[in-house]
C-alpha cells in the first residue's frame, strides 16, 4: 500500500510541476507588436464562391482520376485557375473541379 501511495503522489506532484512549467512558458511569451504580423503583401483576394447546379466530379490535379463528387452547393476556390480547372476549398483540403470558361469573379 506504501508503494501505491508513493507512485500516486509522484503522479499528482509531476502533473503540478507540469502544470506550473507550462504556466510560467506561456506567461513569457512576448510579442513584438511594432510591426504587423501579417503584411498588406502577405494577404490573399479569393474569387467569390461559385454556385455549382449540377453534381460536379472532383479531382486531386487537374486531368487526374476523379476522387469525390460534390452535390449542388456554393464552393469556395483558391484563386488558382489553369484552363478549365479551377481549385476549390473542400472538407479533403484543396481539390480540382471543371468549369468550362471559367472567369473567376473578385466583384
Amino acid at each position: 500500500m506504501k508503494k501505491f501511495t508513493a507512485i500516486t503522489a509522484a503522479v499528482v506532484l509531476s502533473a503540478a510541476l507540469a502544470t506550473a512549467v507550462s504556466a510560467a512558458e506561456s506567461d513569457s511569451v512576448i510579442l513584438n507588436l511594432e510591426e504587423p504580423l501579417i503584411q498588406a503583401q502577405d494577404t490573399v483576394i479569393a474569387p467569390n464562391p461559385i454556385n455549382l447546379q449540377d453534381i460536379t466530379k472532383l479531382y486531386a490535379n487537374p486531368n487526374g482520376d476523379a476522387i469525390n463528387a460534390l452535390a449542388p452547393q456554393l464552393v469556395h476556390p483558391t484563386g488558382q485557375v489553369i484552363n478549365d480547372w479551377v481549385e476549390i476549398y473542400t472538407w479533403l483540403g484543396k481539390a480540382w473541379i471543371q468549369i468550362p470558361d471559367y472567369v473567376p469573379d473578385y466583384s
